[in-house]
């Protein structure tokens, strides 16, 4: 074909350059359509610390502490705009695509590489968390560049560089969230099912070498100033209490949040079922068809697939599991799926077309879903607060959910107070930010009579709406999305 052979004569840092210009296009654009929510209103008031409050504020949440902190150093250059505070996991999830690059290229060659540049580009659940300020795109970042890593150290055991990048990506990982582990256990496993029993007695394993070894432990040693907290938020458990335990649907669920995000129960459900089933079957085809020594077929089916099986069995009986705390993961998939098409059909360029075009439309219809539902208003019903004729109004946030976005919209020159009604927060977890400040409203009676008072929180029936005083009038209610705001006239 005349494409294939123009196509040919482009140098490939051209291609990839283009390539990943169009998932940069697609990050950005919207980036700033839904407001900051809950979790990112959590992300920027930690991130607004110091390094020091960042790490404190941290042990009392159930996250590490390096994605505040490199949203501090990052918002301190570019602004806090919606689009600048984003713009960290933007760039994350637009560096993912020249790296998936080079994994593949390593792996099974350039048009492969191609393609799955172009999939990581056109992925609509990367595209999802790149517009989050969230660690989910930072760490899929970092495994990625862990992922190449470990390549190379398979590839070319005796080079020290590799090692070094390995070091660092991980630590970076565990230090972002803890689900990085996961990815490391992957690495393990295919080694130890790589290398066989005689490579053992001959010592020339990778998983026995020294280098290894220390690499691993040096890993550790960089977070063992961290360890402390983490055990004491392990213990804690706090932050879990939301998730259901996986079910026989889940990772079909997963499967098609990835590739559409959408709900997958909306499709048929021949549909439902084939598709995650189909992709595993082609994985496994992938891993009895690699003759080659390395077996990194092997490498990325396991970096794909152990940490969301891993998580899964421990879902059923105590919840960890989430789709977006796997992001990583994804990358590992798309990648797969862009080998699979490629040797597939390595002497058909019109079968490796039609695959490619139906995968790639399907990532299309997946981030029109993705931008259909960035529709969070939390900027419209501030927006409304802040221009009231009547300025300086005391604002009370119903529920934790709202704290934190709507604080970041507000303009009062009063901070928000959060009714506890029902009892204040333990201090650990979300409200490990506000535990030792003075913004908590015990009870409505002790509002001052004759004063007005915004009450902003969801839509539908809540307990803090139910328990507003009969004598209170309302005088102005708005909504937008999921959100309200109710004004009172307090009597």
């Amino acid at each position: 074909m005349k494409i294939s052979r123009v196509i040919k004569r482009i140098p490939s840092w051209l291609l990839v350059l283009i390539i990943t210009s169009v998932g940069a296009i697609f990050r950005f654009i919207d980036i700033s359509k839904s407001s900051i929510w809950h979790d990112e209103g959590f992300s920027i008031m930690l991130s607004s610390r110091s390094p020091y409050d960042i790490w404190v504020g941290s042990a009392r949440d159930v996250h590490p502490p390096l994605y505040y902190t490199l949203l501090h150093v990052w918002t301190s250059i570019f602004g806090s705009s919606v689009v600048a505070i984003r713009g960290l996991s933007a760039i994350a999830g637009i560096a993912i695509i020249p790296v998936g690059y080079l994994v593949i290229k390593r792996i099974s060659g350039k048009r492969a590489a191609l393609l799955g540049a172009l999939l990581l580009a056109l992925a609509p659940f990367l595209v999802r968390y790149s517009q989050e300020a969230r660690m989910y795109g930072l760490l899929g970042l970092e495994m990625a560049v862990a992922l190449y890593s470990v390549v190379r150290i398979s590839e070319t055991p005796n080079k020290k560089w590799p090692y070094l990048v390995y070091v660092l990506s991980v630590t970076a990982g565990l230090y972002t969230h803890y689900f990085a582990a996961l990815a490391v256990i992957s690495f393990w496993f295919y080694f130890i099912v790589l290398e066989s029993p005689k490579k053992w007695k001959l010592n020339k394993t990778i998983f026995l070498s020294i280098k290894w070894w220390v690499a691993n432990i040096f890993a550790l040693v960089l977070l063992l100033p961290w360890i402390p907290n983490m055990i004491s938020q392990i213990r804690r458990g706090q932050g879990l209490g939301w998730l259901p335990k996986s079910t026989i649907h889940t990772f079909n669920d997963t499967f098609w949040q990835f590739i559409t995000f959408t709900d997958a129960r909306q499709v048929w459900i021949i549909f439902y079922w084939l598709i995650p089933i189909a992709f595993l079957v082609a994985t496994a085809y992938l891993i009895i068809k690699d003759k080659s020594e390395q077996k990194y077929i092997t490498l990325l089916a396991s970096f794909s697939l152990i940490p969301i099986l891993f998580a899964l069995i421990i879902s059923t009986q105590k919840p960890i599991f989430h789709e977006r705390y796997f992001a990583f993961a994804a990358t590992g998939i798309f990648m797969l799926i862009a080998i699979f098409i490629d040797r597939i059909s390595s002497k058909n360029i019109w079968l490796f077309s039609t695959l490619s075009l139906i995968i790639i439309t399907t990532e299309l219809v997946g981030i029109r879903n993705v931008y259909g539902q960035s529709n969070h208003q939390m900027e419209k019903v501030m927006s409304h607060i802040n221009n009231y004729p009547v300025q300086g109004t005391p604002i009370v946030a119903g529920e934790l959910y709202v704290y934190f976005d709507g604080s970041f919209y507000s303009h009062s020159t009063q901070s928000l107070e959060l009714y506890t009604g029902q009892g204040r927060p333990n201090g650990y977890g979300e409200s490990g930010l506000i535990y030792d400040k003075n913004v908590y409203l015990d009870s409505y009676n002790l509002v001052q009579p004759g004063t007005k008072l915004w009450l902003l929180g969801k839509t539908g029936s809540h307990t803090y709406y139910d328990k507003v005083p009969s004598s209170w009038t309302l005088i102005d209610e708005y909504t937008s999305g999921y959100i309200e705001a109710r004004l009172y006239q307090v009597n």
